[in-house]
């Protein structure tokens, strides 16, 4: 492996930002985790969701090309990750994704080429382990995108036999039932048969959508050229665009160098802080390390929440801020946490973020203040839910059951303020299930 210098977070998504600017693009702020006029939409979770209208033609931008860090949160809907958060090493609540476009300006020549420009000669990843995926229509007859794989061909050095056709599912993006949709291109990294995690199946073969953690999905590039209308025709898109999208977390892993994004500079300061407010060894943080990384994962997500706006409560995306919290909390008692140990996880979020997303810093005291508040109010019923809930499981195994009735998860809610999440969690430790109907 040739030696690449040694980036930090911040330098790659500054690079990423001034790589585009030199070509044209106007750099815009990310929009907020609150997304304005959708109602569709419980949490900004793509770096798209603030053009929706210049897509549907329903708006227009002062500029043809666009870029950004965009904070994004996946925690409900088709995007639901939270149960891996802190079982794996690549799924998070929050993440950045770093975003260019372009409004009926360039189209698929030079966001490919700029791709492979800014992957192989400004990073310096080896172009021998890139792999690329283009659209084949396997369920209609728009056929092969030859358009997007002969630019691979004839604007980059990448291995023809790297260029890789797949499906609807896996390469053409839509935006929902009916509206703008296309074809997509993905840029797949390959890290080394080491970093495979599903050795132990016979079946299993390492490729590009082969869901192991050698490959790993870098960059999407979509070209948006069709609307959907509402009986399933696709009519071609009078100005056509593109909207590509890379998780920041997945791309500093790759670049740093290591097998996981906790091990990246974006976690381990938040990781660091937990450990030494624990007293811990560094053999006790790595037997506790799913807590830790919920922890820092979480701290994050609590963070940019209340930052944006966003307050403790019992619906919507309210909820989903108390539920994380808690989670968080509960993970802290399990790993030896007896105090209120959060706010100083959000301090180091805020130190460490707001140089790049400024609210932090300007909304401290109130993220602190929140923070602590919801933590305390959790802390005081936490051991009795906790000691109930047990109590429920024992009940349930006395019984030879492995299911926990949704009305002790409701109750245990509503007394106690176990959040779902949480039950759901305990009981899969004991090896049960939670009823959610």
């Amino acid at each position: 492996m040739r030696k690449r210098k040694h980036w930090t977070s911040a330098e790659i998504r500054q690079s990423f930002l001034d790589f585009f600017a030199e070509r044209g693009h106007t750099i815009v702020p990310s929009a907020s985790l609150v997304p304005a006029d959708d109602p569709t939409l419980l949490f900004t979770n793509a770096g798209m969701n603030q053009f929706k209208d210049v897509f549907l033609g329903i708006g227009t931008r002062p500029y043809k090309r666009a870029a950004d860090t965009q904070k994004c949160m996946r925690v409900s809907g088709k995007h639901n990750d939270l149960e891996d958060v802190g079982r794996d090493t690549y799924h998070h609540t929050f993440f950045e994704m770093l975003g260019n476009w372009s409004f009926g300006d360039y189209y698929k020549k030079e966001a490919i080429g700029w791709a492979w420009e800014l992957l192989t000669e400004v990073w310096g990843l080896e172009p021998e382990r890139i792999w690329v995926s283009c659209f084949e229509d396997d369920k209609g007859d728009l056929g092969r995108d030859e358009e997007a794989a002969g630019y691979w061909r004839t604007e980059t050095s990448i291995d023809p036999s790297h260029i890789l056709f797949f499906g609807r599912k896996d390469n053409f993006w839509e935006m929902g039932e009916t509206g703008p949709c296309g074809p997509c291109s993905e840029i797949h990294y390959d890290r080394g048969p080491e970093f495979c995690d599903r050795k132990d199946d016979p079946n299993h073969v390492c490729g590009v959508n082969a869901d192991c953690g050698r490959f790993i999905e870098l960059w999407n590039l979509v070209f948006i050229q069709y609307n959907r209308k509402e009986d399933g025709s696709l009519e071609p898109l009078p100005a056509r665009h593109v909207d590509t999208g890379m998780g920041l977390e997945r791309l500093v892993a790759i670049m740093q160098g290591v097998d996981s994004n906790y091990k990246t500079d974006l976690f381990l300061p938040i990781m660091d802080r937990v450990q030494e407010m624990l007293g811990h060894t560094d053999a006790e943080r790595a037997e506790h390390v799913v807590g830790y990384r919920v922890i820092a994962d979480h701290g994050r997500a609590v963070t940019f929440l209340i930052g944006d706006g966003v307050l403790p409560g019992n619906e919507g995306r309210n909820y989903v801020l108390r539920m994380i919290l808690r989670r968080a909390v509960r993970f802290g008692r399990k790993i030896g946490f007896t105090e209120p140990f959060l706010d100083e996880v959000a301090k180091v979020v805020i130190e460490m973020m707001s140089p790049v997303f400024p609210e932090l810093e300007k909304r401290r005291e109130f993220i602190l203040s929140v923070v602590r508040q919801e933590e305390e109010r959790f802390l005081r019923t936490l051991d009795q839910g906790l000691a109930r809930l047990d109590e429920v499981i024992e009940e349930i195994k006395g019984q030879g059951e492995k299911v926990i009735p949704g009305e002790s998860a409701f109750h245990l809610y509503d007394t106690f303020g176990l959040p779902l999440e949480i039950t759901r969690d305990v009981a899969e430790e004991h090896g049960l299930t939670v009823d959610e109907e």
